[in-house]
């Protein structure tokens, strides 16, 4: 069996995670202690600069704008077949500040004693990005519903299912993770109906999604492509313009109907997870809820914070100091980002906006699902 965590501290593989250790067992640790964590060099451009006619014109359709000076679309629903659809929203360019500062995180400890400096580390440093371009994000979480959909048009089997590294999936039904060998997206070990997010998909099985709605929907712009957000679409669509560790603002007390986390609710079916690792509030769900069942962040985005993490496109890896436009991560790496925390995820400062994790692609979890984006280029 392959074990997910690689970590330089001195636990076996696979095991999961002990009390005031807020990583999964696919977790790996920050940047600074791994040799495979580094910077590399991330080429600027500006946007606007020595665009032509035809890059213009891709953005215009890629923003469903027919007609010059024509007001963008705010919405985009795909057509996935067997009447499923998928609502995408309209994120316009912008600059934001990505990652932590020194006494953001310095913050982030002094309210939460339990989380350590070292896990937090790979949020610096906080640097300026310009996401140059306008894309489409999924409005949702890929639900099950929507990945059934790809399963039995593709005929695809998920990793889970396949046991590519190890059989079943990561469950964590009785508030501890373990492997259950009969986990896959079908059976989370707890009740989903087709409007709840997918879980249990490896960062494969969310590609191979990728590239079947890439050769299927046809009515896509001509040099747009269906992929999963990089970090920095992910960050940037996250925040919607805040600079706040949650959406709504720094105080965790206020996101009742913000999102699905780990809440009262666990505390009392969990009676073994420590007082600090729940929101002070009861969201009304225990595992996974359905997808927009709370409010929407400033973009029209739901769950950007909780319900499930997300995979990323980006490699994992340090970020680089200084202005970048366009950051793709690294160009290889062993581990893959995501992002958002989950309904299980110990601690509210596992759902900040500048949270990181990376993991194996192999691996799967029942709290670790996607999202998708629709953006120019491949």
């Amino acid at each position: 069996m392959l074990g997910c965590n690689r970590s330089s501290r001195k636990r076996p593989a696979c095991e999961a995670p002990g009390p005031g250790d807020k990583r999964d067992a696919c977790r790996h640790v920050p940047a600074k202690e791994d040799a495979h964590m580094r910077a590399l060099g991330h080429g600027r451009a500006a946007w606007g600069r020595g665009l032509g006619s035809a890059a213009l014109a891709l953005l215009a359709a890629l923003a469903g704008v027919a007609v010059a000076g024509e007001q963008a679309p705010k919405e985009r629903v795909v057509d996935l077949g067997a009447g499923v659809k998928m609502a995408f929203v309209l994120i316009p360019a912008g600059t934001f500040t990505m990652g932590s500062t020194e006494e953001e995180l310095k913050a982030v400890r002094q309210k939460w004693p339990e989380v350590t400096e070292i896990s937090v580390n790979d949020e610096k440093p906080a640097h300026k990005v310009t996401v140059s371009k306008a894309f489409w994000m999924a409005k949702h979480e890929v639900t099950v519903g929507q990945f059934r959909r790809f399963v039995e048009a593709a005929g695809y089997k998920s990793d889970a299912e396949k046991g590519m590294g190890f059989r079943g999936a990561f469950v964590a039904t009785e508030g501890k993770e373990k492997i259950a060998e009969e986990a896959s997206w079908r059976n989370p070990y707890f009740k989903q109906t087709d409007e709840h997010p997918v879980v249990c998909v490896s960062w494969n099985d969310a590609r191979a999604f990728v590239d079947w709605l890439n050769a299927t929907d046809k009515a896509k712009p001509a040099g747009a492509t269906y992929r999963l957000p990089t970090e920095a679409q992910w960050e940037y669509a996250c925040r919607a313009g805040t600079t706040t560790m949650y959406q709504w603002d720094d105080d965790p007390d206020k996101g009742k109907g913000w999102c699905n986390a780990a809440d009262l609710t666990a505390m009392k079916a969990f009676p073994d997870w420590p007082h600090w690792a729940v929101f002070n509030w009861d969201d009304g769900f225990l595992y996974t809820a359905p997808v927009g069942s709370f409010r929407a962040n400033a973009f029209g985005l739901h769950d950007m914070h909780g319900n499930v993490s997300e995979w990323c496109l980006d490699w994992y890896g340090a970020y680089k100091y200084g202005d970048q436009t366009d950051p793709a991560g690294p160009k290889s790496d062993v581990l893959r980002v995501r992002r958002g925390g989950s309904w299980r995820d110990w601690g509210p400062g596992s759902l900040r906006s500048a949270e990181r994790l990376g993991d194996l692609p192999v691996c799967r979890y029942a709290h670790l699902g996607c999202r998708l984006v629709l953006a120019a280029g491949p």
